[in-house]
């Protein structure tokens, strides 16, 4: 049993998420970027995602995720967490693979979901290999050229 419910994420989510985002991810996207991402960013992304989902409490949203389609078969996943998602850490991990999931049987054509991580966030490349990724080795991207880590999700691991 969970303490919040996920459901499609929608604009008035995003200045929680913005507002009480975990240091490691402010830094991923100030490497990334090289600014700030803040509100604006998080619309793009929200406005240019097939599907974003929250996972959402009587305080608000803690962790916000979605996909973007770049070929018929690949798409980039996408996901911030708030500060917040400590209390929830172990049901979210408990459930994220089924979502992940259930976006390869939505979707049959798609094949891979993929991105990059900062090469520092160690903790995010745990829950990555937890939800099936395969982590390659870490190369300079981004605005500030730090190293990051491309990932790949593949449908045969979760489905």
């Amino acid at each position: 049993m969970t303490d919040y419910m996920v459901r499609r994420a929608r604009e008035d989510d995003l200045p929680t998420i913005a507002l009480n985002l975990r240091a490691a991810d402010q830094k991923e996207l100030l490497a990334f970027y090289g600014r700030p991402y803040g509100l604006g960013g998080l619309r793009d992304s929200l406005q240019h995602s097939e599907e974003a989902h929250v996972a959402d409490t009587p305080d608000g949203p803690f962790v916000i995720w979605g996909i973007r389609r770049i070929t018929p078969h690949t798409a980039l996943i996408w996901a911030l967490a708030t500060v917040h998602i400590e209390k929830y850490r172990v049901p979210f991990i408990r459930e994220c693979r089924k979502h992940l999931a259930g976006w390869f049987q939505t979707y049959p054509d798609l094949q891979h979901l993929i991105n990059f991580t900062h090469g520092n966030n160690t903790l995010h490349h745990r829950w990555l290999k937890w939800c099936g990724a395969e982590l390659l080795p870490p190369v300079p991207y981004g605005a500030t050229g730090e190293l990051f880590r491309p990932f790949v999700i593949r449908r045969d691991a979760l489905v």
